[in-house]
Order: C-alpha cells, then structure tokens, then sequence
C-alpha cells in the first residue's frame, strides 16, 4: 500500500488575551494530532484594540480589505502545495510597523506561533465573538432568494454600501437555520500577517475562518449519534468565552451566554449550575439530560461536582473526540481532559483537513479577496515563455538576495529567542518587585496598627461606646465598620431616624454621609453612614456627665409611635456580631447544599438562617428558597403562604415567587388560581424572561 504525503494543518483560537493552537495531520485517511500549546499574551495585539475597536465600523476606504460575500464552495481541498509569494497581488498591503511599534502582546504572539511550522500547513482560526451577529430564520425566506434577505434582516443598507462585514449562514434539513455577520475587519488575521513577515520568507496559507458556536457543533455532530428526540447541552467554558448550546437532531435549539462572577472555583460552577437549570424553567426543555463540558473547566473535579448536582439519569460528560486519532505512547500527554480544553482549535484544523467531510458545515467568514489571492496562477501556453524568461533573467540576481534573507530570518529567530529569555527575567523582576511594594505596605500598616494601639487601646474605646449607646436604644443597630487613614465609617440600621444623629455625636468631627428609608418590611427602617475621626487618646473623659449624656436613651418621634408598637409584640431584635461576610458564607453554604439536592437539610438550615439574621440583606431570598424546598417537600400548601409573603414585599425574587404561586396552585389541581397567578406575573413584570414561561404553562393548560 502506497504511504500518501501527509498533510498538515494549524487551528489558531483567540479567547481574549489566551492563544490555543493545535497542530493536526492527516495521513492515509487518519487525522492525528501532533501538537496542543497555549499562551496568555500581556497586552492586546493592536493598538485599535485597547481603544474598544473603533475602526470595527470604519467604511470601506479607511479599511485594508475589501470583505466580499463568500462562495461556500470555494475551498475544495484539490491540493495541498502552497502558493509562492510572487502569485499573491504586489499590491497587497501589510501593516508596516511590524517591527518599528510593536505592542508587547503582538510581539508575545510572534514568540508564541515560531515553534510551530506555519508556511508548512494550511491555517484557521476563529471569529472574534464580540464582532459577530446571529439570526435565525425558516422556510419562510425561501431559498431562492434567501441570501439578499438575510442580509436585509441583518446589516443596515449603509453597511450594505461600505461592505465592512462577512456573512454566512447554515441552511438544516427542516429549511429552517441561523445566520450570522462579522462586521469589522479580522484583528487575528492582521497579526497573522504580519508575524508571517518575520516568521517565514513564505506566505502563510489561510483555510477558513469560523464562528466558536460552529466549530462547537461541528465538533458533537461528528463525533456523537443521538436519537432524534433527545437534547443536547453543549457546555462552553473558557477565558473569557463561556457558552450554552442547545442541540436536537443535530440543530441548534438555542445559545444563552453565562455570565460569572470573579470568584472562586466551586461559587463559579453554583452560578453556572443555577443558570442553566434558569434556562431549563424558562424553555422547558429538559437540557440537562445530557450535557457535554468544553473548555478550560473539564478537569475530574468539574465533573464531580456538576454530577453531583444533576437530576437522577442525567448524562454528564466532557466532550469525546472518538474519530480523532492519537499517537501510540502519547496518550500522557494529550488527555481526554486536555483534547477538550483544545476542542475548537483542534476542529479549525480537522475542518481544514477534511473539507469534504459532511459532519463540518461550508461556513466560512474568510474574506473573498484573500481567497481569490491564494488561488493558483492561471495563463495561456504563450504566456509560460514569456515567465521562462523574466524567470531566467531574474533567477541570478535574486538567488544571492533570497540567501542574505535566509541569513537574517536565522538571526531573527536566534535574537527573539534571547528577547523571549530576556522577557521573563523582566517578569520575574516585576513579581519581585509587587512583592518588595506588598511587603513596604505592609509594614506601613504595622506601624498604624502600633501608632492608634499604643498604651491605650482607641478602638476598645470606640466599640465600648457604641455597644453602651446602642444597649440603650435596642432598636438600633451596626452592620459594618471600616477604617482608613484619617478615621472610620459606620454603617447600621434603626427604625428611630432621630438616632442617626445621636450616634453622629458620639465622635468630634462626625459626618452624616447617607440616609435612606426602606419601607418593604413590616416596619420603616432607616439605613445610615456616618464617618468619624479617630478620638484624641488625651482627650478621653469618663467623667459621670459626659457618660450620661453618651448613653442616654434616644426619644422617639411621635409619627412612629404606631410602627413602634407593632415591633412590641415580636422579641426583642437581635445584635448580630458576625460580619456580614460571614453572614454571607453561611448564606451560601445552604445554596449549595439546596442545588446539591439535599432539600431536607436546606429547608432547616434556611428557616434557622432567617430567624438569626431576620434583617440582612440575604434574608429576604433566604424566605424564598424556603418556599421552593416546601414545593418540592410536597407540602403545597405551606409553600404558598411562605410565597406569598415573599411576593407581597414586592423584591427581586417577586417574579419568581409568582411562578412557584401557579406551580403550587397547579399541583393541587386548582387551575385557575394557577393562571391568575401567572397572569398577574405577565402583567407586573412583562420585560422578565419567565414571563415567558408564564406564557407557555398558560398555554399549555388552556391546551389540555
């Protein structure tokens, strides 16, 4: 059997300031992978870029390219030998300050892309997500002319004009699909080109240029069978990047973004785990069926904790590329996990080294022009004599300049290596020095510490005041206290406002900084900030006067007389001494033990948490949760007075507390309480998205 020439091809994925690269090969029919690297680069790669992309929108004649509709079939894969430079257009323009202005994650790049044999391969890469818009249509459009009226949907006819865009689109079986638009120019396709001018005397060869929702799908289609019923939740996180794709029979359903906080790992996998069972409420479609992870979090721990979480016979797994081929001994190295962190570089290359391939969609945002260049160099039998001899007469005075190129390339690469070294010793100065700064603060702070302490202690001071102030007046109380430099600031509540100003005179130099009035409780409660300076330890008196006077009751005004006699018959409120930090910790700790299914223990542990803390801010959605473990404990009945009360404040969990109001309602067979509640959420809140849902459950009563 004949051994065929193998082929190599290079999947480039930029996530924000992350570079993935995955080098793939394709030899007699079997697709391998070679090479997986990544890189963090220190800055963006254009100066445009740090000015949020202004020149995304710039018309036609202030833009390097002229961006033309692509012909899906352009790319056939009939050969793989490169084009020489001189079959490209001489008029094609690079940018020129490649090395003059460099910016340091353009540079970072270069470094990066020079350990890999680009001129030898054909090169893809993804879209910048930012730049991209999407649009689903039907048979309605027609196929006939479906083109121009997707673009009418799409860009304005000024865009239209300019052609500062890319468009394509994926037509499915059912005629129904979904377009999508790139307006702006390619900002890694620019870097490309202008590593290429250090990289290599030879011109880069570029394949295709994806949107990451079609590599994604591309990924499953060809790689998993499901039947035609089932749906699948492809589950996209990354640097920046972090997805949901719903897929049925191999079409896309629905894509919702994820949003996460800055926090830790397991707070990032509650908020994620919270969002998609949302978007299950919300469409209901059962998505978490089977769910495929993808991207930076699919290490075991993502696994374990997201299993944990799930329903009994959900299907949870990080994506497996079966029909990928990997080397006999280097299993090691290119794990299961590590295959789909590289997921959607691996299939920019696949798709380049299998066009053909039925699985991959002809999608393709590359521009019509480079396209065009990079086709081979056609002309009559006449016109070979005429090139013969520009080529003999050329030949022997270019061949001595080609070498001293050679020569200089080898110098470059030789001088970015020592750039490179250089760079991370830079670094590790830099780290050097943040903690050289650290450590000098650090000691600042030890010597304030030393300074207010002294032999007599100012903050006992401070707190022993307050707690004798505030003993005198139980219906007032702090809930934070921080310092700075010149002083301290204190937060706290009351339900008498005249003892913000008492407690304004408790310190020289006090400032009432905020006063607000909350009034969704059963009682009007007043918020304050006050800002003090520190006390001049000369200056501390503990004469009986000056104490009287500090610890005296605060009166009440008359017009809270009634409010005050409500409070009367409940216990006396209570001093909370824990931060709220901590309050906030506990709070959490019962959110994930309810996501973690034990509902029992979380219905305690929430009735216990609003009994302590009755008054802060978690409270209130803590009453809501209670709600929600009563729904699911089948105690219908208890879980819609608790709702109703959680309602009636008219909060942030109002919306929800109305939707679990009709699902109660449903339960217990009384439909019609069930769709008033439902109707009164459509109406009070018709911009929230389970309004939506509210709309569907109605429907589908009126439908039985």
């Amino acid at each position: 059997m004949a051994i065929k020439k193998e082929k190599i091809a290079f999947g480039i994925y930029k996530d924000g300031l992350k570079v993935k690269i995955a080098q793939l090969s394709l030899c007699n029919g079997i697709v391998s992978v070679q090479s997986l690297e990544e890189t963090i680069l220190s800055s963006a790669l254009f100066r445009h870029e740090v000015e949020d992309n202004k020149d995304a929108l710039l018309p036609l004649e202030q833009q390097e390219d002229e961006i033309k509709l692509p012909e899906l079939s352009e790319i056939e894969d009939g050969t793989f030998s490169l084009p020489d430079i001189s079959e490209f257009e001489s008029t094609e323009e690079f940018d020129g300050s490649t090395k003059e202005d460099m910016l340091p994650g353009l540079r970072d790049l270069q470094n990066f892309l020079q350990q890999f044999p680009l001129e030898r391969g054909k090169i893809s890469f993804n879209a910048n997500n930012e730049q991209i818009s999407y649009f689903q249509f039907n048979s309605s459009y027609g196929i006939k002319n479906l083109q121009k009226r997707l673009l009418n949907e799409l860009l304005s006819k000024e865009e239209i004009m300019a052609k500062s865009y890319s468009f394509d689109y994926i037509l499915n079986p059912d005629k129904s699909g979904f377009a999508f638009v790139h307006r702006g120019k390619f900002g890694l396709f620019h870097a490309l080109r202008d590593v290429n001018l250090v990289l290599s005397k030879e011109k880069f060869f570029y394949s295709y240029i994806d949107t990451n929702e079609v590599s994604l799908i591309n990924l499953v289609n060809n790689n998993y069978s499901f039947s035609e019923d089932e749906y699948i939740l492809i589950l996209y996180i990354g640097f920046d990047y972090k997805i949901g794709i719903v897929l049925k029979n191999g079409i896309q359903i629905k894509t919702f973004p994820i949003i996460t906080p800055d926090s830790d790992e397991v707070s990032m996998r509650e908020v994620i785990y919270s969002k998609i069972l949302l978007e299950q409420d919300i469409s209901d479609i059962p998505i978490t069926k089977n769910i495929l992870l993808v991207g930076d979090n699919t290490a075991d721990e993502d696994l374990e904790y997201f299993r944990s979480a799930a329903q009994e016979g959900d299907n949870i797994a990080r994506i497996d590329l079966r029909h990928l081929s990997i080397q006999e001994g280097m299993e090691d190295k290119f794990t299961s996990e590590k295959i789909a962190k590289y997921a959607i570089p691996i299939e920019l290359a696949w798709k380049t080294l299998e066009p053909k391939n039925k699985n991959f969609s002809s999608t393709n945002l590359l521009p019509n022009k480079v396209i065009e260049n990079q086709k081979y160099f056609k002309i009559a039998w006449h016109g070979f004599l005429v090139l013969a001899a520009i080529f003999y007469f050329a030949f022997t005075g270019t061949i001595k300049n080609l070498e001293l190129k050679q020569d200089i390339l080898d110098y470059g690469k030789k001088n970015y290596k020592v750039e490179r070294e250089l760079s991370k010793n830079r670094e590790l100065i830099r780290r050097l020095n943040e903690i050289k700064i650290k450590l000098n603060k650090l000691q600042e702070n030890l010597s304030k510490v030393d300074m207010i302490t002294g032999n007599k202690n100012q903050w006992n001071h401070i707190l022993d005041v307050f707690s004798k102030s505030l003993a005198k007046n139980r219906l007032s109380w702090l809930s934070d206290i921080t310092s700075n430099d010149n002083g301290f600031t204190i937060e706290g509540y009351t339900t008498n406002r005249r003892a913000v100003i008492a407690l304004s005179k408790l310190f020289p130099e006090s400032r009432i900084t905020n006063v607000s009035k909350d009034d969704s409780h059963e009682l009007t409660i007043w918020s304050f900030n006050i800002t003090c300076n520190y006390p001049d330890p000369t200056s501390w008196k503990s004469t009986k006067e000056e104490k009287t006077k500090s610890e005296e009751p605060i009166q009440h005004e008359k017009t809270e007389e009634t409010t005050i006699e409500k409070v009367e018959d409940k216990p006396d409120t209570k001093i909370i001494t824990e931060t709220s930090e901590k309050i906030n910790e506990k709070y959490h700790s019962i959110l994930s033990l309810y996501f973690s299914g034990n509902i029992n223990n979380a219905f305690n542990q929430f009735s216990e948490f609003v009994q302590n803390y009755p008054q802060h801010k978690t409270a209130y959605s803590a009453k809501y949760f209670i709600g929600e473990c009563l729904y699911l404990m089948n105690r219908y009945k208890e879980a819609r007075e608790t709702l109703e009360v959680v309602y009636k404040l008219n909060g942030s969990k109002s919306p929800d507390a109305l939707i679990m109001l009709g699902n109660c309602s449903e339960k217990e067979n009384d439909l019609k309480s069930a769709i008033q509640y439902w109707n009164t959420l459509i109406e009070k809140y018709p911009d929230n998205d389970l309004s939506k849902a509210a709309h569907y459950k109605i429907d589908k009563i009126k439908g039985r």
